[in-house]
């Protein structure tokens, strides 16, 4: 058994992640297959469907995962028997128990496209929403990956004890000292994985019995259960790395005279550091907006700010909480070459970032940072 508690979302991180920083690219090969459920056999039409109804999906115990898509007017991904959600992705997702009555539950594994490379570090993801009629929420996710589809006769929490027995399996832990009780949005769950190389599956749920289960208390009159849509799976090897309190300029992020757009060539590396901060929730980045010589000292001020101000606004489009975002303009203050010709005067138009580590809750503002 390799247990690797590499990550708490929301937290900080363990000393050898706070050594070894890494990120990866939203636009990696995402190694699950049928990540959303968007492939199916049959539109659900009753409780417990998911392994008949959706493709490359397995319920590795008794007990009766759920799927939700918009085809099906009873097991609607809009309204259903336990709350309201829309997909976060597509038109359908699952739902499970991650903590009910005399220890029940349920889970849900997928199947990877290929197996994991010995010593390679993943990242893997997915999003979670809390049905509206759960009265508990629950703190932690377990991440089994396995090098076949785990199977259980049971339908209470599946023991890890019972996985020693194996031949091959990592566990992952994933914890939130907030919970995750958010019932209106989805969450995004989010760790870093060391591959041994024979991983195949990859199957999510609380492995905890209720007497070692925190839960959150969300109202009266509820559902005494912890029920969870679940969408959006994602795995895929890191790619990238960066040092805190280095300054790093977006290379593609380019921008033509008087403008402040974003073309499609400059947002890879956004994307890059976009699924960096959801990595990694206990870091803070600062966006530094620059122009060249052309124009006022005023005009050149004002545009550096709407370059700075476009790149954070990007990031908290894609998911990024505003708080955890500074943006600052400098005009034409700090060439990195002379503006002597056009090509330096296009290097000088740039977007400069820096991540830090967030000591304080007013350290990021969302909006323009002013000079002091």
């Amino acid at each position: 058994m390799k247990r690797l508690d590499l990550f708490k979302t929301d937290s900080v991180l363990l000393p050898l992640l706070l050594a070894l920083l890494w990120s990866f690219s939203l636009n990696a090969q995402n190694l699950v297959k049928n990540p959303s459920f968007e492939d199916f056999l049959i539109c659900p039409s009753e409780f417990g469907c998911l392994e008949r109804a959706v493709v490359s999906w397995h319920q590795p115990t008794n007990g009766s995962t759920d799927y939700f898509n918009s085809c099906s007017p009873s097991m609607s991904s809009e309204t259903n028997f336990i709350g309201a959600q829309a997909p976060f992705d597509g038109h359908g997702y699952a739902g499970m128990y991650a903590y009910g009555p005399k220890d029940y539950r349920e889970y849900l594994t997928a199947e990877l496209k290929e197996s994991l490379i010995p010593g390679q570090k993943y990242v893997f993801s997915f999003q979670v929403s809390l049905a509206d009629e759960s009265q508990y929420g629950v703190n932690e996710f377990g991440i089994l990956f396995t090098d076949k589809p785990p199977s259980f006769q049971t339908k209470r929490n599946i023991p890890l004890n019972l996985m020693t027995r194996k031949k091959s399996y990592n566990y992952s832990l994933i914890r939130n000292h907030e919970f995750f009780a958010n019932k209106k949005e989805w969450t995004e769950v989010t760790g870093v994985y060391i591959a041994d190389g024979t991983e195949r599956f990859l199957t999510i749920g609380n492995f905890n019995g209720n007497s070692k289960t925190r839960l959150l208390n969300t109202g009266k009159n509820l559902r005494k259960v912890a029920y969870y849509y679940v969408d959006m799976f994602f795995v895929g090897p890191l790619k990238a790395s960066y040092v805190l309190d280095e300054v790093y300029v977006f290379e593609n992020l380019t921008f033509d005279t008087d403008s402040y757009s974003i073309a499609d060539e400059g947002e890879a590396q956004l994307n890059d550091l976009v699924e960096y901060l959801k990595a990694h929730r206990g870091f803070t980045v600062s966006v530094y907006g620059h122009t060249d010589d052309m124009g006022t000292k005023e005009y050149n001020k004002a545009l550096s700010q709407k370059r700075a101000k476009t790149v954070a606004d990007f990031l908290i489009e894609k998911g990024v909480r505003s708080n955890r975002i500074i943006w600052r303009g400098y005009g034409d203050a700090s060439p990195v070459v002379k503006n002597e010709t056009e090509a330096n005067r296009e290097k000088n138009r740039r977007v400069e970032f820096v991540l830090s580590r967030k000591k304080k809750e007013y350290y990021a503002s969302g909006t323009f940072d002013e000079d002091q």
